[in-house]
């Protein structure tokens, strides 16, 4: 705790003997470093974007497949029910 304390008056003391460029500097340098993570996630957003269209179109696709391979293999008359044995209703 005393060791804390300690720490924390020292860095204090150490920012209140900053001149008024080095601190000018180290706004900048904040600034710019706020600039660069704007971008960074700007362009992270649109490579999520660019992901999330292509594996849309990707099921989109695959759901299509699955729907004629499904359609196509359907060649079976339905026949009686299995409990009762009637036919089915037919519209």
């Amino acid at each position: 705790m005393k060791k804390a304390a300690i720490l924390i008056a020292t860095l204090a003391l150490a920012a209140g003997a900053c001149s008024e460029q080095t601190q000018a500097d180290a706004e900048r340098a904040a600034d710019l470093a706020g600039d660069d993570v704007e971008a960074n996630l700007e362009v992270a957003g649109e490579a999520i974007q660019d992901g999330a269209i292509e594996a849309a179109d990707g099921i989109s696709t695959g759901a299509a497949n699955l729907r004629d391979e499904m359609e196509a293999s359907d060649t079976e008359e339905p026949g009686p029910a299995p409990i009762t044995g009637e036919e089915p209703v037919r519209d």
